[in-house]
């Protein structure tokens, strides 16, 4: 009887899911650049620009963030994760990164164990972080980001606002490499 039931259920609910999860892969489909410091640096472009996704979230210091407040600024998103070595690699190099920068990129790191509060800012507070660290909780960031496996990930948002690539992994934001691809990609100078 239960099988009767849920079989139609699943079925209808697959049929009507599936375009709409292709219709958001096709969107946030990813290239390789064919610029020397983006394809080095493994910069992933969208092929189709795409309005980034707007959230609002806590940060450890208490204050709420939206992306809206960046509004005509490029911004530069890293998902990690207190449990990841290679995030917690990769959070001080970001922070070297930015000294300098701050001026013409935002950028912002969102924990995805932000249940993890207490080891978020243990992690902080032993590298020195002074950029801004947002908590996820119950939002559905990663799912409008489409966040999936490797951590870290980095997005980057032009001054529109819109996705224009995409960084999986951990990477040397200290190489000359990194803010070569980050200019070029974000039309910076």
């Amino acid at each position: 009887m239960i099988k009767k039931i849920l079989l139609p259920l699943w079925i209808g609910t697959t049929f009507f899911l599936i375009p709409a999860i292709h219709e958001a892969n096709a969107a946030l489909t990813l290239t390789q650049s064919d610029s020397p410091s983006i394809s080095s640096f493994g910069v992933q472009r969208f092929l189709e620009k795409k309005k980034a996704p707007p959230f609002s979230l806590k940060g450890l210091d208490g204050n709420t963030f939206t992306l809206n407040d960046f509004k005509g600024k490029p911004v530069l998103i890293t998902f990690w994760a207190t449990w990841c070595t290679s995030c917690k690699e990769t959070i001080p190099l970001l922070e070297k990164f930015s000294v300098g920068k701050r001026d013409q990129l935002a950028i912002l790191l969102i924990t995805i164990d932000g249940e993890r509060k207490r080891a978020a800012q243990k992690i902080i507070n032993e590298n020195k972080i002074t950029l801004p660290v947002l908590l996820l909780l119950k939002e559905k960031v990663m799912d409008h980001y489409m966040v999936m496996g490797w951590f870290p990930q980095t997005f980057l948002i032009d001054r529109e606002g819109m996705l224009v690539g995409k960084i999986v992994g951990q990477r040397d934001w200290s190489s000359p490499e990194a803010w070569s691809a980050i200019k070029e990609l974000l039309d910076l100078h």
